[in-house]
């Protein structure tokens, strides 16, 4: 199938590793030219290193994304440079210790506002360049009401995003913005929280992977190729979606 991506512009937030850089490398090797942030700078120049090899063009910058006015400043700045905005993915996500003291405060500040600014400063350049297309990753403990105590937080943020997304897609609809969202559930990667939670809990590892019901955690690579089919133009008809990818983890109908 061919996602009609050569030439496009897309910007990806989170992109130097795990879901946000497989979804770099499959907009890359679909022929798009990615502008993408992180925050560490080792992580970020490997990242460019491994998406170069591909053959296309990409290009990092060191972003906390939990700052506004940067964040606004990197996506006007990328767009500039790509020469307009067609893609957005927003990916960050992190979890936020309990035992911070401003836990809720930052929690709210990585996993819901950083998306409102992306959307806030994305959408007018999807405009401007007669629209196009926005993903923002979420996560199915969005609608899990049995989490660790450790990601209260967490779900409620993702809980947050999935309803502004439908928001979203309604309003910037009519000016020709598509908004969709992928919820993966766990997914494990080098380095990655499960990764962790591999190495120290065996057990505990053995056990989320046995909640999908295909046996096993997902892969970067399968949440990125979804999140692109809906940044394509391979899906122009879908907006306001949020597609579950978690191996059928979840037991509910999903309307």
């Amino acid at each position: 199938m061919d996602l009609n991506l050569k030439g496009k512009k897309a910007i990806v937030t989170g992109g130097s590793r795990g879901i946000g850089h497989a979804i770099c490398e499959q907009l890359v090797r679909e022929g798009a030219s990615v502008a993408f942030c992180a925050r560490g700078q080792v992580s970020l120049e490997k990242a460019e290193a491994r998406l170069s090899q591909l053959g296309g063009s990409a290009k990092g910058s060191i972003i906390d994304v939990r700052h506004g006015d940067k964040l606004a400043a990197w996506v006007r700045q990328s767009a500039e440079a790509l020469g307009g905005l067609d893609i957005v993915v927003s990916n960050v996500s992190t979890r936020v210790e309990p035992s911070s003291p401003n836990w809720w405060q930052d929690t709210f500040d990585a996993d819901l506002m950083q998306h409102i600014h992306v959307k806030a400063n994305a959408a007018p350049l999807l405009e401007k360049n007669g629209g196009g297309a926005m993903v923002f990753v979420g996560s199915i403990a969005s609608v899990l009401t049995t989490l660790p105590a450790y990601e209260e937080a967490y779900g409620a943020m993702k809980a947050g995003l999935v309803n502004l997304v439908g928001q979203w897609a309604a309003t910037l609809g009519p000016k020709g913005v598509r908004v969709n969202a992928v919820s993966p559930g766990p997914v494990d990667f080098e380095g990655g929280w499960w990764d962790g939670v591999h190495q120290s809990n065996p057990a505990a590892f053995d056990r989320a992977s046995k909640l999908s019901s295909l046996g096993r955690m997902g892969r970067p690579e399968e949440v990125a190729k979804v999140a692109v089919f809906l940044a394509s133009g391979a899906s122009s008809y879908v907006t306001g979606a949020n597609v579950r990818i978690d191996g059928g983890l979840l037991k509910t109908a999903n309307f």
